[in-house]
């Protein structure tokens, strides 16, 4: 998986146990909302009537990086960016919701019909981008309620991985963030306000242990001896200090954890406001939740009379990557040579072992973002703990046929491709911002289509692996409406993964968990299917001058908007 560049919106996946519920109870964020005055409304400035769009949309995009800067490095913004990190003491906070609050505001008194097509959708994908922020800082209030809102204070991978400057450059600026960021982490426990959520502390305290490995590791082996005497002192007492931190910060969570709660859980209201602010959604929980019920059960039933007569063959953790590297190269060529969608750039993923600090995640890539000059990628895979028994590690590896579907997915046509078409977006907006359903939605539906398309289909294991994969996605869907608005605990949850969705013990579990603290996993399912229904209605008006490539290009042309902001658009340039 790839987290989308969404800032807030999607927290929690893009970091990525208790009894059954007797119900919702009143939400503690919420409470906080209304008491905190961090959190209070802020007097709102009339919109300023000779404002141009241009300039609001300059302001409020600059407002949202600045707020953001770990999202601005994502995306390639080093100069403005490097070296810097959010300020999150409660009047930083208090300060970041009236600006987001006025954006909101001075975005809903503009004439949209006074703005073109780019613009149009230029401000709709920023009133999501607001909406969507608000939405995790004041209704699920984050900064007092998720140790997940933290990690950009340790996350510092973009100096190592992206080439767009002399290592000697991104060193310096590596520790000017390394700096500021100390001077930040004293607010993260005078912010959280216990209980947490067990199941979401657990796995943050597991990813501060993993950034101070990194740290300690990959970071000062590379960055420690560059520069003068006095740069690696102030690196090496710096860097330090910082991945102490992170361990202070994996203890008290770890500690937390265990006297934990489950106010993870959002609520059918705050739920359906996700559904509204993150995808445009109206419709009934009961509805949104039967439109994957009915794909889950095609899925199975077809995964359950294929899985009878194909053996799947299981890949060797000592030929995992050596394997994958052969599968980027094979999906690319076939890529290309039936015309599945026209290549961004010519650059490809390198595979690697996945960082300690993002091992909750099997897949993941790691690229250069649409404002990098220069362009790097690393398909990243993650070995099984160590510490698991055999038979775990290797249901946790899967098969080969997982592995091609995992490739597809991150690398060829998925998320490579689909995020190197961004680059070439025709405004800063939609080079910016990102939906989850579309993001994952494509990469997910990438892996459908191309099986469907013929690749691998000498190997029928191919096709089954690729049901088994939409089963997972199925049953993230499933899992994210039960644990938030049905009161299902993370082992009722798990035993779904199991038993509907023929997932291994370590993945349920592992998937399980995530639903608490990532809500819009369903964005797999729900994107695949918004892509599927857009496909055949372009199929259906068009007839036989639809072509695939075109309507693939289509799609990816504009960023990475919900898939409603530009039905109109995709349908029209499908066309021949």
């Amino acid at each position: 998986m790839r987290a989308p560049l969404v800032p807030l919106t999607a927290l929690a996946f893009a970091l990525a146990c208790g009894g059954p519920s007797k119900g919702p109870r009143p939400s503690p964020a919420l409470d906080v909302a209304v008491r905190s005055p961090a959190l209070l409304p802020e007097r709102i400035s009339p919109p300023r009537a000779a404002q141009s769009f241009a300039v609001l949309r300059d302001r409020v995009m600059g407002e949202l990086l600045a707020d953001e800067p770990s999202v601005a490095r994502d995306l390639g913004l080093h100069d403005e960016y490097d070296g810097k990190v959010a300020p999150v003491s409660a009047d930083a906070i208090a300060a970041r919701v009236g600006r987001l609050r006025q954006s909101a505001h001075d975005l809903a008194a503009v004439d949209a019909s006074s703005l073109d097509p780019d613009d149009a959708l230029d401000r709709m994908e920023l009133d999501s981008w607001v909406a969507s922020n608000l939405f995790w800082l004041v209704d699920v209030d984050t900064f007092h309620r998720v140790p997940q809102a933290y990690e950009p204070l340790f996350s510092v991978n973009v100096y190592l991985d992206r080439d767009y400057a002399p290592l000697e450059e991104r060193a310096r600026r590596l520790l000017v963030q390394e700096e500021a960021a100390l001077l930040e982490v004293k607010h993260m426990r005078e912010n959280l306000t216990p209980p947490l959520s067990r199941p979401a502390t657990e796995v943050a305290a597991r990813n501060m242990a993993g950034f101070a490995s990194y740290l300690r590791g990959d970071v000062a082996k590379t960055m420690g001896g560059l520069g003068d005497d006095r740069q690696r002192l102030r690196f090496a007492t710096t860097n330090e200090a910082l991945a102490k931190e992170a361990d202070r910060f994996a203890v008290w969570l770890k500690t937390e954890a265990m006297r934990g709660d489950q106010s993870h859980v959002l609520g059918p209201q705050r739920y359906a406001k996700l559904l509204r602010v993150q995808e445009g959604l109206t419709l009934s929980l009961e509805e949104f939740a039967r439109q994957n019920e009915d794909n889950l059960a095609a899925n199975a039933k077809a995964y359950e009379a294929l899985s009878v007569r194909v053996k799947e063959k299981p890949i060797k953790e000592g030929e995992l990557f050596a394997t994958a590297t052969q599968l980027v190269k094979e999906t690319r060529a076939f890529v290309v040579d039936h015309a599945i969608v026209d290549l961004a750039s010519d650059d490809g993923a390198v595979v690697r072992e996945t960082p300690p600090y993002q091992r909750w995640n099997s897949a993941s890539i790691e690229m250069s973002g649409p404002f990098d000059a220069s362009r790097t990628a690393f398909f990243q895979l993650t070995r099984p703990d160590r510490s698991w028994p055999a038979k775990e590690r290797q249901a946790y590896l899967g098969s080969i046929g997982d592995l091609v579907g995992t490739t597809i997915h991150e690398v060829y046509p998925g998320h490579f491709v689909q995020g190197r078409w961004t680059g070439r977006a025709p405004t800063r907006v939609q080079k910016a911002y990102a939906s989850y359903s579309f993001v994952e939605g494509w990469a997910h539906y990438a892996e459908e289509m191309l099986i469907d398309e013929g690749f691998g289909r000498d190997d029928p294991a191919n096709q089954l692996a690729m049901l088994h994969g939409a089963l997972l996605r199925n049953c993230r869907f499933a899992a994210s409406v039960a644990i938030h608005t049905q009161g299902a605990t993370v082992e009722q949850v798990e035993k779904r993964f199991v038993t509907d969705c023929h997932q291994d013990l370590a993945t349920a579990h592992e998937q399980a968990v995530r639903g608490t603290f990532d809500p819009g996993y369903f964005a797999y399912t729900l994107g695949k299917l918004q892509i599927l229904a857009l496909r055949e209605e372009a199929k259906t008006r068009l007839g036989e001058q639809f072509s695939l490539r075109r309507f693939h290009d289509a799609i990816l042309s504009h960023g990475s908007p919900p898939l409603a902001l530009i039905h109109d658009r995709v349908i029209a340039e499908t066309g021949p």
